[in-house]
């Protein structure tokens, strides 16, 4: 008899849940690539995402617009990408944990 098993959709979703529950500041997700591992036993999900810099300090109103400018682009330019890898069982659909991506 075949094993019920999770499907890719299902895999996916638990990986984005998890990367929001664990990585403090998460935001705006990118599904990266999604595989099953030779022996079916789980996926392989990666998710890159973008932490969030502190904000910077708000100029004051008096300040020039190309004063903000400059904070805004400072603000994104603390913004950093990271990716990994998030493994989903295919069976159970429990989450096993993740690595940091090493390729890229």
């Amino acid at each position: 008899a075949e094993i019920a098993m999770i499907d890719f959709d299902e895999a996916i979703r638990i990986a984005q849940e998890n990367v929001t529950k664990l990585v403090k500041g998460a935001k705006n997700l990118v599904l990266e690539g999604a595989l099953i591992s030779a022996d079916n036993t789980r996926y392989e999900v990666t998710i890159s995402y973008e932490l969030e810099g502190d904000d910077p300090p708000s100029a004051p109103d008096s300040a020039k617009d190309n004063a903000a400018n400059l904070m805004a682009l400072i603000a994104i330019m603390k913004k950093r990408r990271e990716c990994k890898v998030f493994f989903v069982d295919s069976n159970s659909g429990q989450f096993r944990g993740f690595k940091r991506d090493t390729e890229g």
